[in-house]
């Protein structure tokens, strides 16, 4: 549904995105298993497929398990986690593992490679506005002015010294790894299937999806992107991909409506308010599931004008749109050999550069 006032996304693919498959599991592929657990602040669904079943379920219990582990560190709502312990800080050294330090260091690059749209050092003004918890409200401008950093992800310092590593932000900036870290997360269960040998599986973290090689048929796997104007499970296209990452923001997830006007949790870091964009939903399709989690918060930020210079420049990553102001998809030329148009209503164009 469309809202009036301040729009914004979520970093989610909607539960209604489905892969479809269609006929049986080839000869000698029997086998599958599923888990759904609460983690990273949403519901986690794994699914295995292969020949022996007792090794997919050993291997489903090993990611979870590590999907806790990473949580442990990269959480804000953890207070022992990495990040909830550099918040603290109060402008200290902090000892980070490895990981949390070249996450956040992944997580600079991007913001600088797209001028701050995504910023990890947003965290401040995310606990300000509360979106999706009982508390969710709508600040006044001087908590806000005060929340926002001039400098931003710029301040963050990494360094590592004699095999340690540590991080220091000055006091009163918050980091916050929302945005990106599912998709790291998933980015880290494919190596582990593959280091393990698993070739098929659908890792869904609260909608970043990423299928991991081709559908039970041998073909690539089919998902619908959720209809941003029409209820959960109805979409406006179809992609087919193999070993892809599939991550989609829209304002129609996590948000909270006050005096008629509907407020969402991705945030401009140039104003410190939900971002008012231009498009309706925005997905993802790459190899790198970080990067896509991370640029679909960007560009949706960005908004028409800045993600097509942004495109142009960065050729190359295939990118599907839905615009706020009338039926229209723009697709980028990677997206559109794995894209179909399934709703007759909207119109298709391509936006953006060609691969390099």
């Amino acid at each position: 549904m469309k809202k009036s006032g301040i729009i914004a996304a979520v970093l989610l693919l909607a539960v209604g995105a489905l892969c479809v498959f269609s006929g049986r599991w080839p000869i000698g592929k029997p086998h599958e298993v599923t888990g759904e657990n609460f983690r990273l602040g949403t519901y986690v669904k794994l699914r295995l497929l292969g020949e022996d079943k007792n090794f997919l379920e050993g291997e489903l219990a090993a990611m979870d398990g590590e999907i806790v582990r990473l949580e442990g560190l990269f959480s804000v709502n953890i207070a022992s986690s990495d990040i909830s312990r550099l918040n603290g800080a109060g402008g200290e050294w902090v000892k980070v593992t490895p990981e949390t330090a070249a996450l956040v260091k992944r997580s600079l690059a991007i913001a600088a490679l797209t001028d701050g749209a995504f910023d990890p050092a947003i965290g401040r003004i995310v606990r300000l506005w509360g979106i999706g918890t009982p508390g969710a409200r709508v600040p006044k401008p001087a908590e806000i002015r005060a929340a926002l950093r001039s400098k931003g992800y710029k301040e963050v310092t990494v360094r590592e010294n004699g095999g340690e590593c540590y991080i220091k932000t000055p006091p009163g900036l918050w980091l916050d790894l929302g945005a990106i870290a599912k998709g790291h997360v998933a980015d880290i269960l494919k190596e582990m299937l593959a280091a393990d040998g698993v070739k098929r599986a659908v890792i869904d973290l609260g909608g970043n999806l990423d299928l991991v090689g081709d559908s039970p048929e041998g073909r690539p796997w089919r998902l619908g992107l959720q209809h941003p104007h029409k209820p959960r499970g109805e979409y406006f296209g179809v992609v087919e991909v193999s070993d892809r990452s599939v991550v989609t923001s829209g304002p129609y997830e996590r948000f909270f409506e006050q005096d008629g006007v509907c407020y969402h949790h991705i945030f401009d870091p140039a104003t410190g308010y939900p971002a008012k964009s231009d498009f309706d939903s925005v997905s993802i399709i790459d190899r790198d599931s970080a990067l896509a989690d991370a640029l679909c918060t960007a560009l949706f930020v960005m908004g028409r004008v800045k993600a097509e210079k942004f495109l142009e420049k960065n050729g190359g990553l295939a990118a599907v749109f839905v615009l706020a102001s009338e039926d229209k998809v723009l697709v980028t030329p990677e997206a559109r050999k794995i894209f179909r148009l399934t709703d007759k209503n909207f119109t298709v164009d391509t936006i953006g550069g060609e691969s390099p």
